[in-house]
């Protein structure tokens, strides 16, 4: 993993945290809150401006952002406190983090549909050429879409595999469609004698189609329930015992699959962006102290209570939640190290 794909995958995970506090400065800012910074970035401040009152700052580490509410963390000292707010404004600023991030999830899965298309499964692409196959002797390149196979349309995985079987293992002619035309390319020796079968030398996907903007907007919900299904069985695999600590991936481990993602293009970074944001959405509003499904379980207590909860005993049990929350990433980064380790 070199360093460009750390940082790529350090500027992915900070592009998530940065919508999260995004939606709670959103809707901080509709709901009359006084923000004192909106930052992009973690550690000492690089440059930044202020504007209404509001610092705006670029920070030196990208890893991630934050939304500083005045007095946020305090007893309620004057009327523009965070705590001074009413429970119901509390409540909703605190959840807009979480829906921001499913917010992103849903456009970004929308921007994929419309981007890269969907699968075109009566097309057949080439994905990459072996060396010294016969394809490359032929003169066939990644991104040919094969058209017909001795003058017989091909139609389909089924459909190229029958024909390349019938076919002469001395000599084949393909023709594949190249940047919008059609060209003819002569395979020869495609015999392979330790398979028993005819072998270009190729690996083979599906094509694409372009889709609509209704197409997108269904379907991209669709791949967002998707994922949030799988971040639901993830975690009850965990709680069911079915997983443990060892197959949790913290930040190293998510560094390194993303860096991993980037390799392959930014399809498979945007997918895997769209998993991230669900998950970061999801487990936030677990009610779990420190996070902000935490801080949203004490508001429900003060409307129960009908009052709140004094903020030094909420304050330290947030405090407590955070050294644990610490001590998990710790033991799962260790996880995450030694996996790196052993390759």
């Amino acid at each position: 993993m070199t360093f460009l794909h750390i940082l790529e995958a350090l500027l992915v995970l900070s592009f998530l945290v940065m919508f999260h506090e995004l939606g709670h400065y959103t809707a901080g800012r509709l709901l009359g809150f006084t923000i004192v910074e909106y930052a992009v970035g973690m550690g000492p401040k690089l440059v930044g401006f202020k504007k209404n009152g509001i610092e705006y700052n670029l920070r030196a580490l990208p890893l991630g952002g934050m939304c500083r509410f005045y007095g946020e963390d305090d007893g309620v000292a004057d009327e523009r406190c965070f705590n001074a707010q009413k429970a119901w404004k509390r409540f909703i600023v605190i959840l807009a983090g979480p829906l921001m991030n499913f917010v992103l999830a849903f456009l970004i899965a929308i921007a994929l549909l419309l981007g890269w298309g969907v699968a075109d499964e009566s097309k057949v692409v080439i994905q990459s050429v072996n060396d010294s196959s016969p394809a490359q002797a032929a003169g066939l390149l990644p991104g040919d879409t094969f058209v017909s196979v001795d003058g017989k349309t091909v139609v389909g995985f089924d459909g190229l595999t029958a024909a390349v079987t019938a076919a002469d293992g001395d000599h084949m002619e393909v023709t594949v469609l190249r940047e919008g035309r059609e060209e003819t390319f002569v395979l020869s020796d495609l015999f392979n004698a330790e398979a028993n079968a005819n072998l270009m030398g190729v690996t083979i996907a599906y094509g694409t189609k372009r889709v609509g903007v209704g197409y997108a907007i269904k379907e991209g919900a669709a791949y967002f329930w998707d994922m949030a299904g799988l971040v639901f069985k993830s975690l009850g695999m965990l709680f069911s015992g079915e997983a443990g600590l060892k197959d949790m991936a913290g930040p190293v481990g998510v560094i390194q699959i993303l860096g991993q993602a980037a390799d392959s293009g930014w399809y498979y970074v945007l997918s895997l962006c769209v998993m991230l944001s669900v998950n970061l959405g999801i487990v936030n509003l677990f009610p779990i102290p420190a996070l902000d499904g935490g801080r949203l379980l004490f508001i429900l207590i003060e409307w129960v209570r009908g009052k709140p909860v004094p903020p030094e005993k909420e304050g330290l049990v947030h405090l407590i939640g955070m050294g644990l929350l610490l001590v998990l990433i710790g033991v799962i980064t260790f996880n995450d190290v030694l996996r790196l380790i052993r390759g």
